[in-house]
């Protein structure tokens, strides 16, 4: 119980801007999260990167936490867990992605064997993230928003990363 109140105060000093506060929580409380993050992620660098996300969304929401709520300790570790989840989640998305982007290139092909070839060829010449976002909207109909959402990116960024994608294939396809 003594430890909780230390906490509970270096964390309503954390919420007044106290860096020496801060510090003191994280070295507290690190061992534990990192240790659960390890546990999740089975990758210790990527561990210490959700670990750095997670510390920072402590310092932004300090003051946040409510101890009727429970502990310090595991408030910290709710959002470390979190931030690893939403990396899993994200990464399993990018994982879908490409395989359906290249079973949709494999569906994909044109009647025509030399357009086939180079339609193929200036698909090729494309950034990948360019090339399954275009093949995601155009072949299996995707919507912008849709693809924001399964690639983890902003709309507009999408939007953009289409647009230009279509005008290297339309010069390419025009040579």
């Amino acid at each position: 119980m003594e430890q909780q109140a230390e906490l509970e105060a270096l964390l309503a000093r954390t919420a007044l801007g106290d860096r020496v506060a801060f510090r003191k929580l994280y070295d507290a409380t690190s061992p534990r999260v990192y240790a659960v993050l390890v546990s999740m992620l089975r990758d210790a660098a990527l561990a210490q990167d959700v670990m750095q996300d997670a510390y920072v969304k402590v310092w932004a929401q300090a003051r946040e936490y409510h101890a009727e709520r429970g502990l310090v300790l595991s408030w910290i570790i709710a959002i470390a867990r979190y931030r690893a989840l939403d990396l899993l989640r994200a990464a399993k998305r990018r994982d879908v992605l490409e395989s359906e982007a290249g079973e949709v290139q494999a569906l994909s092909a044109p009647a025509s064997e030399a357009f086939s070839e180079l339609l193929q060829e200036c698909l090729g010449t494309l950034a990948e993230l360019q090339r399954r976002s275009i093949l995601a909207a155009f072949v299996n109909g995707f919507t912008h928003e849709e693809l924001a959402v399964r690639e983890d990116a902003p709309v507009g960024t999408v939007k953009s990363r289409i647009r230009r994608g279509l005008q290297r294939l339309r010069e390419c396809l025009q040579q």
